[in-house]
């Protein structure tokens, strides 16, 4: 199988992401992005899956032709074309053979069992057109790629209406009370056939598809689906499920649960699981046609100890300014950002790369959809002219590659703001950043990247316009640790930078349990919202000040500041722009250490105050009168801070290069145990920053080099 790693192994094993980020001390902030190494995705511990797309319908439609089929594999998931990685592989049900309501070309998809007066006995052959689409997929994407089989219908004869489009009412369960194991033993029965027969690896497996809406009613035109209520139905089918899939040695295999419409339902559905059940999934999948809560719903799978994929979405939506054939790729490139940066999704996966098809003489008896506008929003991202044997791309298709194409698997995704995706590659020391302005004129951006510890000299600039289709720009110069770019009207830029270096983890945390405390009185001094919550470990509970407010935090003894961590309150990040933190030695004469600039994201950042920083006393203030930036619309500047965290470490205590374990001394036990981490047989150590033997931000074998150098010339 042909390679394609962007990422070693080894970037997986030393990579230990925090929950933040740096934010910048400097630049303008109506123009300053802020991203670093520190302020990274808390899903999956930042860690990037990939970009997808569900197979069906369109490939059940193109699957007939190897040469449509290949073109498909190179355009989606091939080098040249999207770089794809995740297939979602849907599991037909099959329609009763008597029925003939479904008259999409695309959508009418076969089942892999036959039903004969009760008895049911399986059809391998079935499916041939997806199936064949699936393995030259597989293959085009190499050893990023990821299958999930997902289930839009049972088969019609476990249906209550004995039809695979739903229920003849809509918003009721259509499958059978007594089929639960028998659905689940067919969707593992196919799994396992795939894998063992067909040698394609499962990597996870979702029973239902947008289950609790009234979508699903019997003898649609469009396609399968079936109405499952949230709890006890969601919950059965699940761990079904689970057993048919153990009972098939595929207990390694994930099970994602439920591919709900909406973010909002998702949360419901979710924590109405039974505790088993929730036990069973590993995986939140959701789409995002509606429901705005994406914030919760990843903080609902960070509590649950659960990864997050966004599933499916599209739409025919538009955005620019009189942007003609881009405003559907800037719509594109707005919902991924919104739902990346929001949701802090591991993967995001499109419906339908190809949503129309175009064919004179239709399939099998049916009429294509035929050619689209593709100046004005559509589905998908291109058209299959069979009449031509060939695909049309789109602008939104080259819209979708400016992300796909460079922000990699494997790579740690940064929390930006705005307009702005972020993603780091450690190992190779590379940072990708990718923006949109839908605007008519020129958008200038300001990147402060002072959170990395090395920034490389230029950036490389990529394109897509109205004029331009993955344009190469050439380089760009950076400024110390910083990047000037400027959007062209109605455009999506992609810019990567090497020599990017920059530690992701921290050692030092103060401990604030015996700080003393103090502040400013709360919003109607409201016992809830006090000083005391920005230090109590929680960013979900927050002091709520008002003008002129303020907290402290006195630590007993100087220290050696090296970091100030700080969460906004969650929707009203804003609050937080232009505060500042001062410090102090002896709680009269106070320096200002560090500034917050720039737009807001949510969760955790982090500043880095200028080497040399001492304090007792750490203060968080807000300037005086009224907001003097973009984003806050207050009257006011208000103290609102949900959480504050200090690094450092006592003023005075001498840190020895090479003391990994952090006992006083170097010796061969500190080289054993840098060693152990290399290989990951430790996931943490006690001194990050003295194992960094060559002070790059990284931990590899020529620091273990120099460890043991240090050691043998001693």
């Amino acid at each position: 199988m042909k390679k394609r790693r962007f990422t070693a192994a080894l970037t997986a094993l030393l990579t230990v992401s925090s929950a933040g980020g740096v934010m910048p001390l400097s630049a303008q902030a109506a123009d300053t992005v802020n991203v670093s190494p520190y302020s990274t995705y808390e899903i999956n511990d930042g860690v990037f899956q990939g970009w997808g797309t569900s197979l069906c319908w369109w490939a059940n439609r193109v699957g007939y032709s190897d040469s449509l089929a290949q073109q498909a594999a190179d355009t989606f998931f091939g080098d040249d074309g999207l770089r794809l990685n995740i297939m979602r592989f849907n599991i037909g049900g099959g329609d009763n053979p008597s029925h003939d309501h479904i008259t999409r070309t695309d959508s009418n998809m076969p089942g892999y069992t036959v039903y004969n007066n009760g008895q049911v006995t399986y059809d391998w052959n079935a499916d041939a057109n997806q199936r064949n689409v699936l393995k030259r997929c597989v293959a085009a994407a190499g050893d990023d790629a990821i299958v999930e089989m997902f289930s839009n219908s049972p088969p019609y004869y476990m249906c209550k209406s004995g039809c695979s489009t739903g229920n003849t009412n809509a918003g009721a369960n259509n499958l059978k009370d007594d089929c639960y194991t028998a659905f689940a033993e067919y969707l593992a029965e196919v799994c396992s056939h795939y894998e063992k027969e067909w040698g394609i690896k499962v990597q996870s497996v979702t029973p239902t598809n947008e289950p609790y809406t009234n979508f699903w009613g019997a003898y649609s035109a469009k396609q399968e689906g079936c109405h499952f209520d949230i709890g006890n139905s969601e919950s059965t089918i699940i761990l079904e499920l689970q057993k048919a899939m153990a009972a098939r040695g595929m207990s390694d295999v994930i099970i994602s649960a439920s591919d709900e419409t909406s973010i909002d339902t998702q949360i419901e559905a979710f924590n109405k699981l039974s505790s088993d059940a929730k036990n069973a999934v590993s995986r939140i999948d959701t789409h995002t046609y509606g429901g705005s809560k994406r914030a919760d719903l990843k903080n609902t799978a960070l509590a649950a100890g659960k990864n997050l994929w966004m599933s499916e979405v599209d739409g025919n939506g538009e955005a620019g300014t009189n942007a003609g054939a881009m405003a559907p790729g800037l719509w594109l490139a707005q919902r991924i950002t919104t739902d990346c940066n929001d949701l802090n999704a591991s993967a995001w996966i499109l419906w339908q790369v190809i949503d129309k098809h175009v064919c004179a003489a239709g399939y099998n008896g049916k009429k294509d959809s035929g050619m689209v506008d593709m100046t004005k929003g559509f589905w998908g991202t291109a058209v299959a002219d069979h009449d031509n044997d060939t695909i049309v791309l789109s602008k939104k298709y080259y819209s979708f590659g400016q992300y796909t194409r460079y922000i990699r698997p494997g790579m740690i995704m940064l929390k930006s703001s705005g307009s702005t995706m972020a993603a780091y590659d450690k190992e190779k020391g590379q940072l990708v950043l990718v923006a949109y302005n839908t605007g008519s004129g020129s958008r200038d951006i300001h990147y402060n990247l002072s959170g990395f510890t090395a920034v490389g000299e230029t950036a490389q600039g990529i394109r897509t316009s109205n004029t331009e289709s993955w344009a190469d720009l050439g380089t760009v110069s950076t400024s110390g640790k910083a990047l000037d770019v400027t959007l062209p009207g109605n455009s999506i830029a992609t810019y990567i930078i090497d020599g990017v270096q920059g530690v992701m983890e921290r050692d030092d945390k103060i401990d604030l349990s015996g700080a003393v405390l103090s502040g400013s009185d709360s919003w109607h001094s409201d016992p809830d919202t006090t000083y005391e919550k920005a230090f109590d470990g929680s960013s979900s509970t927050f002091f709520d000040g008002v003008g002129d407010g303020w907290v402290q935090a006195d630590l007993g003894q100087v220290y050696d500041l090296t970091m100030i961590g700080y969460c906004p309150r969650a929707g009203y990040e804003a609050r937080t722009i232009d505060g500042y933190f001062e410090v102090s030695e002896d709680g009269e004469s106070w320096t200002k250490a560090a500034v917050i600039e720039g737009e807001q994201s949510s969760g955790m950042h982090y500043l880095l105050p200028e080497d040399g920083v001492t304090a007792r006393y750490v203060r968080y203030k807000v300037p005086s009168g009224a907001p003097q930036n973009p984003y806050n619309k207050d009257s006011v500047y208000c103290c609102n801070i949900a959480e504050i965290e200090l690094y450092g470490s006592v003023h005075g205590a001498a840190k020895q290069k090479g003391d990994v374990n952090a006992d006083g001394s170097v010796t061969v036990s500190d080289a054993v145990l840098l060693v152990k981490y290399l290989l990951a047989q430790e996931k943490t150590l006690p001194d990050w920053e003295a194992g960094d033997m060559n002070a790059d931000g990284r931990l590899n074998g020529a620091d273990l080099t120099l460890l043991k150098r240090t050691l043998l010339f001693r």
